[in-house]
């Protein structure tokens, strides 16, 4: 199937990737629409486009999906943003995270408890996000992905090589297995 999810080590997933210059085009909304597509396939609340193929910086995400299960608040957002910014961060927050390019993994690392977003809409206009506790964890996670920086790099260096030996570890014996 096209734009598989793409699993670590995949390049892409350690590139920062290419700045949209097409707004308002049928592929800029058809990128939107299969990112949107996937995420909801593989049940996740946020997907950056490198995550499936795709070398531009676009995350979708949708906190609806995980809002009955949070403990905040805060409304759901479904949206998606083009060129995203953090240009403020505040506080600190402890997160336990997951990630489809990781699957199975969960770690805990400190993420800002408050962000505020500056980027594009599918038309070019600018948007500006203040978000605090799952949406602004969900913001950063994402926005790292189109920049390059898995989740794992919020670890120690000791931490960091046993979840990744662990993982890699797992990932043999699933395709030994025939998974």
């Amino acid at each position: 199937m096209a734009y598989e999810i793409r699993i670590w080590p995949d390049k892409i997933l350690k590139q920062k990737m290419k700045e949209v210059d097409f707004f308002g085009t049928d592929k800029l909304k058809e990128y939107i629409d299969i990112m949107f597509k996937r995420m909801y396939e593989l049940e996740g609340v946020g997907l950056a486009a490198n995550q499936i193929g795709i070398p531009y910086q676009i995350i979708v995400l949708d906190t609806s999906v995980r809002e009955e299960e949070t403990k905040e608040k805060e409304e759901g957002i479904k949206i998606a943003l083009i060129n995203p910014q953090i240009i403020h961060k505040e506080g600190e927050i402890e997160s336990t995270e997951g990630c489809l390019s990781f699957p199975g993994v969960q770690i805990t690392i400190p993420r800002a408890k408050k962000v505020v977003v500056k980027a594009k809409d599918v038309e070019g206009k600018d948007i500006q996000l203040d978000a605090e506790d799952f949406l602004a964890v969900v913001l950063q996670h994402e926005i790292d992905h189109i920049n390059g920086i898995p989740f794992i790099k919020y670890l120690s260096p000791v931490k960091r090589r046993i979840v990744l030996e662990r993982f890699m570890k797992k990932r043999k014996e699933l395709a030994k297995a025939g998974g």
